[in-house]
């Protein structure tokens, strides 16, 4: 049976559903804040200019202070992936959801060309997240998934203690010249939505991105 809604709707009702998350995290720390004893109150002016004035927590770069330093968040990180968890490499990438498959008019204008790029993304997704959990030193898929590459995922790295992105080939060429040789796990993509699906294959939430501070870029 075939899906119910066009591409365009399904994207309007991820964003909308992005919007819904990120207020219900902002309900939920508001909620935490009271039971504590601890920011907004109703009715008590101090504890309304404590909350205002409060600092806000920020996603820092996952990195060794020295390289963490030099970047700044441009955007959290996706939502928790939500689905099957990886359990293992011989389950294999599995049937690609419907859901990810209705993203290709993302991609590309040629429908054949746009599904097989989903397939390889899904496919190198599971295969990146196959060599980080068995700890290969090489990945197990081309660097490039798709070219030319403007979004870039870094899965491992020396130095790196988490998942970034980047959009743009010389903020990761930057990255790749803070860290050290070896062990990296990194891949580009010509679309967003291409990195995403690697994502979805990998079992992971899209990474928070990140550009180098203005004083880096001088």
């Amino acid at each position: 049976m075939s899906c119910p809604l066009t591409a365009s709707e399904i994207s309007e009702v991820i964003n909308k559903l992005k919007k819904l998350e990120v207020w219900k995290r902002q309900v939920e720390q508001e909620q935490a804040s009271s039971s504590s004893g601890q920011g907004y109150k109703r009715g008590d002016p101090k504890a309304r200019a404590a909350a205002i004035s409060a600092p806000q927590v920020r996603t820092v770069f996952p990195a060794l202070p020295v390289i963490a330093q030099t970047w700044n968040l441009v955007e959290e990180a996706g939502p928790e992936f939500i689905g099957k968890d990886f359990d293992g490499v011989e389950s294999g990438p599995g049937t690609i959801p419907q859901l990810v498959l209705d993203q290709a008019g993302f991609v590309s204008w040629d429908q054949k060309d746009a599904l097989q790029r989903i397939h390889l993304c899904y496919s190198a997704g599971f295969f990146a997240r196959a060599a980080l959990e068995c700890f290969l030193a090489e990945p197990l898929c081309p660097r490039d998934i798709s070219s030319p590459a403007e979004h870039f995922l870094v899965l491992r790295a020396v130095g790196l203690s988490g998942p970034v992105r980047f959009a743009s080939a010389e903020h990761f060429q930057r990255f790749r010249d803070q860290s050290f040789e070896g062990g990296l796990i990194a891949h580009g993509f010509q679309t967003e939505t291409e990195l995403q699906v690697f994502c979805q294959g990998g079992r992971i939430q899209v990474p928070p991105l990140f550009e180098p501070c203005s004083k880096s870029t001088a």
